[in-house]
């Protein structure tokens, strides 16, 4: 019977084999399965307000809401009165807002009141009634605006006739405000004109760019610049680095050439290469036999020749070995260490002289055909220098003229570059030119002042003729206010007027307003912000009072929970999105933490690679009862085949009987018998049952196998000590050990404790108790080391030489190799036991029994079951 691989995972870890899992497999981040409540912050004044929103919640998401009363609050509310207009109750409401936070309404006292307008008496000039209106505004408050009353008059400007020269017109300008005090501006008047300018064709080279242009100025009279069209180009050569071979050298040209075009020469050079090179000498050898063989062997396993050495008078030698490369001194090391044989070396320069050959290319002209040969060498990684021949092409020119409107400057320019064979083009177009002038005086109300500017004028033989600006005057003004309301303010205006000798009347617009407005806040609950909105007042100069009401609070309960904190999260989010509530998360249960790892072959397939290993297991085969003699208990039919579940199914075939074959029979079912085989081989539906995680479920204790033994569990020290370790020999009390050895190297800690309390039994062996080694006691709480020929003896030479002089060193210790050599092996990657037993190549699996990962789970079940606060860490498999 062979039954496992390797030793399960609580056996000493002396007999631990560790291996790897080296499918693609891609975990994702752990689901939250603790159950979750979510508490809304949100209290309402009124029952009848938490009635209805615990109502619209349970319509708007489906969840179970209620609501119950949760104490009792003051709440306050100020009025504030004083308030002249609607307006001024709007200012006050926002600022009260925007300072406090506090909102409310505003209402009018009272009745409505008539708004009414006044009007002065007549005023002599604008000016004057402006000057009034500003004190008007200044002594009382009250604005208004100034019309125009009587016959208007309009405002003349006189403007010339087209002048064509600016300093003429700057000369009129000065002269007419020096006669008349008139003052005046002047404006271009633009006209279209054609314009032609020349191009030449292309010109090669500076000097013979810069003549045509000087010619061309001189014989045309026109300006002209250059512009280049064409850069100049440089000549540049590449050498290369030396190069080894004149093949090399020949191939490389000839690549060169049919890669880039270019060309080169070669040829030959010396060069010097200076390496380290090491001498050896090796440790005494005893006899002349002795180091005869030694040079032998240095010889067949490294390659490299030696001599020896007599040393003075003794009969011991010296084996020397003199300029060894690095990689011949590597393998002596390396042989000399498997010999334990010692030696010592030097490093000495050695130059040695070889011939060569260098590139050099013909010359390339230009920065693109140069990168071309630059980027050849670097593919063919070649080390190559660029350089500048200091030879470069001509620059290429373009003559431009200036824009001129002389048809026989641009037929002299057009004659200058043909008489120098150059093409050229002459280009018109039409442009607005400013070419005259128009002088326009201020703004003139008087007709002898219109007059005394066309006179001027006509005077310097120039045309003028006035025109009417679009401004008109009045020769008299009234002021009329705007439209007021209070008694107060009609007073004061009507006072003020005729103070002023501008005796006012007053009108009704026709409009009524309220004139007394007051503001209510809205409840506050809080002292400070009753203050706060008292104070406000205060500062405004206006009188307020407050009432107190004392209320019942009611929240909002939520009835459901949630699964995951995600999910409650996600309830809370809901809650601010739909109502503005702001709510907490609270856990009411611990649940487990899974990740789901996609094994990236299907389920199919991965039970397919594990029936190639032979899977075994120990359960029950089945017969059909027609093939079987039950009084002999032999097989009747030529061919029989055994079946791992009653059924006929091409899935469950395990193997096969031959006529007059016997079995033993320990059950009958529905015609078939049921007969023990021992270890047999698992039908592909017997490996898919307990390869498929789908067939275990969360809450059973066969969820385990998925345990994560990486993750610690956040177990509490005191109610480990208490319900697991207590009465557990030298293991009492060391529950702080375990938890901190599990925190640093990130095992579970239930499972340190699990595989202590099996190899200690119970912390009472010997070895768990302590041994003298070497005159110091140690301890050893895993069987570590502890090989079965003599476990205490190596256990506690293995715990002594770790150091291990304390049962914590040794818990903690301990738990450093498990992490290193097993669960965090990144070779193996085996931190479940489901991992161990099925690898998702079906290779270095920890036992050939399918329901080993399901038997051992119990063991760590029965732990958790005696704890309460702890969080279960699972990595579950996924297939396609």
């Amino acid at each position: 019977m062979k039954k496992r691989l390797i030793a399960p995972m609580l056996l000493s870890a002396a007999s631990l084999a560790f291996f790897t899992i080296t499918g693609s497999a891609q975990a994702a981040a752990y689901t939250d399965y603790s159950i979750y409540k979510v508490e809304p912050a949100k209290t309402f004044s009124t029952e009848t307000q938490a009635s209805q929103a615990a109502a619209k919640l349970e319509k708007d998401t489906g969840w179970d809401a209620s609501y119950q009363a949760s104490g009792t609050t003051a709440t306050y509310q100020i009025t504030a009165t004083g308030i002249h207009s609607e307006a001024d109750a709007k200012t006050l409401l926002s600022g009260l807002t925007k300072q406090t936070a506090i909102t409310g309404t505003s209402s009018p006292v009272g009745s409505k009141q008539p708004y009414m307008t006044i009007t002065s008496g007549a005023i002599s000039s604008e000016k004057q009634a402006n000057t009034l209106l500003a004190k008007l505004k200044q002594e009382t408050g009250v604005t208004g605006a100034v019309k125009m009353s009587g016959t208007a008059q309009f405002y003349m400007n006189v403007v010339t006739s087209e002048i064509a020269d600016e300093m003429k017109v700057k000369e009129l300008i000065q002269g007419l405000t020096k006669k008349t005090g008139i003052k005046s501006t002047y404006q271009p008047v633009t006209h279209e004109v054609s314009v032609t300018s020349i191009q030449s064709g292309a010109m090669i080279g500076d000097s013979k760019a810069a003549q045509v242009k000087n010619a061309f100025q001189k014989e045309s009279g026109l300006k002209a610049s250059l512009k280049e069209t064409v850069k100049g180009q440089a000549y540049y050569t590449f050498t290369t680095a030396p190069i080894s071979g004149e093949a090399n050298a020949k191939t490389l040209l000839q690549q060169l050439k049919q890669s880039t075009g270019i060309t080169g020469s070669y040829k030959s050079i010396n060069q010097k290469t200076t390496a380290d090179v090491y001498n050896v000498q090796s440790a005494y050898f005893k006899g002349l036999n002795t180091v005869k063989d030694a040079v032998s062997q240095i010889k067949k396993n490294t390659g490299v020749s030696g001599y020896y050495q007599k040393v003075g008078k003794s009969t011991s030698y010296t084996v020397n070995m003199k300029n060894l490369t690095k990689q011949q001194l590597q393998k002596v090391h390396a042989f000399f260490k498997k010999k334990k044989w010692h030696y010592t070396s030097s490093a000495v320069k050695k130059t040695t002289t070889s011939s060569a050959y260098q590139i050099t290319t013909a010359q390339i002209l230009g920065e693109q055909q140069a990168n071309k040969a630059a980027a050849f060498f670097t593919q063919k990684k070649v080390k190559a220098t660029k350089k500048a021949t200091g030879k470069t092409t001509e620059n290429q020119y373009q003559l431009i003229s200036e824009e001129t409107t002389d048809q026989t400057k641009v037929t002299k320019g057009l004659n200058v570059l043909k008489k120098n064979k150059l093409s050229a083009t002459a280009k018109t177009v039409k442009k607005q030119i400013a070419n005259t002038f128009k002088i326009t005086t201020e703004s003139l109300l008087e007709a002898a002042k219109v007059n005394e500017a066309i006179t001027f004028f006509k005077s310097n033989q120039i045309s003028a003729a006035s025109k009417k600006t679009g401004q008109t005057t009045g020769s008299k003004y009234q002021i009329t206010t705007e439209a007021i309301i209070n008694k107060e303010d009609i007073d004061r205006v009507l006072a003020f007027l005729k103070k002023n000798n501008a005796s006012g009347t007053a009108a009704k617009t026709g409009a009524t307003a309220y004139t007394q407005y007051k503001i209510l806040t809205s409840q506050l609950s809080s002292k400070t912000a009753l203050n706060n909105g008292l104070n406000y007042f205060k500062a405004q100069q206006l009188s307020a009072n407050y009432t107190t009401k004392s209320n019942t609070l009611y929240k909002i309960s939520l009835n459901e929970q949630f699964t995951g904190n995600s999910a409650a999260l996600a309830a809370s989010a809901k809650l601010k999105q739909l109502y503005g509530w702001t709510s907490s998360t609270v856990k009411i249960k611990n649940g487990p933490q899974i990740m789901k790892t996609n094994y990236n072959l299907s389920l199919r397939d991965m039970v397919q690679k594990q029936m190639k290993v032979s899977p075994q297991t120990d359960g029950a085969a089945y017969v059909s009862l027609t093939y079987i003699n039950t009084a002999t208990s032999t097989v009747t039919a030529d061919v029989l085949n055994i079946r791992s579940t009653p059924a006929v199914s091409p899935t469950n075939v395990i193997g096969q009987l031959k006529k007059g074959d016997k079995v033993r029979i320990i059950g009958q079912t529905n015609g078939w018998a049921k007969i023990n085989m021992g270890w047999r081989n698992a039908s592909s539906d017997e490996v898919g049952q307990y390869v498929d995680p789908n067939n275990f479920s969360m809450d059973s204790k066969y969820y385990f196998q998925f345990l994560k033994l990486s993750q610690t569990a956040g177990l509490s020290v005191a109610e480990v000590n208490q319900k697991v370790l207590a009465g557990k020999g030298i293991l009492t009390g060391k529950a702080k050990a375990f938890i901190d050895a599990a925190n640093k190297y990130s095992i579970n800690e239930l499972y340190l404790i699990s595989h202590a309390l099996l190899e200690t039994g119970n912390g009472t062996s010997v070895l768990a108790n302590g041994l003298t080694y070497n005159g110091k006691t140690v301890y050893n709480m895993y069987g570590i080391g502890a090989y079965d020929s003599n476990p205490n003896y190596y256990g506690a030479k293995y715990a002594y030489e770790q150091g291990w002089f304390t049962p914590e060193a040794a818990i903690i210790g301990g738990a450093k190799f498990i992490g290193t050599s097993y669960i965090h092996n990144t070779a193996y990657n085996q931190d479940t036991l489901y991992k161990m037993r099925w690898s998702a190549t079906a290779a270095h699996q920890y036992a050939t029994d399918i329901g080993w990962a399901y038997k051992q789970v119990n063991r760590m079940y029965s732990l958790y079951s005696l704890l309460d606060g702890y969080t279960l860490y699972y990595d579950v498999p996924e297939y396609l």
